[in-house]
């Protein structure tokens, strides 16, 4: 959840994690979230709903560990089943430049 100051532009002065309802805010005061985002369109039962949930970054990667897991689950006996568990196997995952990709943390 994004908490804003009213002025001219409102403006998020944190977000706060729609999990464990904790400030994302990371030693530097900077939000550190990730988020999770869908929109339904026609023929859904939720159509026209859009949904948005800030995560903070221990909520985030628990919230992907148990999707993967669940994925793994459904497949843990074929062929790929394993492959699943790999860190690029799931998402979208980009390195940093640390890491030989993207920019530097």
């Amino acid at each position: 959840m994004k908490v804003t100051q009213a002025g001219e532009h409102d403006m998020a002065i944190d977000v706060i994690c729609d999990v464990c309802g904790m400030s994302t805010r990371d030693g530097e005061g900077e939000p550190q979230y990730g988020t999770m985002h869908a929109s339904w369109g026609e023929g859904s039962t939720y159509c026209g709903e859009e949904y948005e949930l800030h995560l903070c970054e221990s909520c985030f990667f628990s919230q992907v560990a148990e999707m993967k897991r669940a994925r793994w689950l459904a497949v843990m006996f074929d062929e790929e089943g394993d492959a699943i568990l790999v860190d690029d196997a799931y998402g979208r995952v980009t390195k940093s430049a640390k890491e030989g990709g993207g920019e530097p943390c």
